[in-house]
């Protein structure tokens, strides 16, 4: 997938002006937590049977 200088500026302005700091990684560390949330939840479900 190519993408244009155009395109990598926007998406470069729009994650350096958004309200999280650091948003460009910090959605990929909630998806992680996420996914631990999920697997605990998973584990604790499992366990009551």
């Amino acid at each position: 997938m190519v993408q244009t200088a155009a395109a990598m500026e926007a998406y470069n302005a729009y994650w350096a002006n958004s309200l999280i700091p650091a948003g460009d990684i910090m959605w990929m560390v909630l998806i992680l937590v996420l996914a631990v949330v999920a697997l605990w939840q998973a584990r604790t479900f499992v366990s009551k049977f």
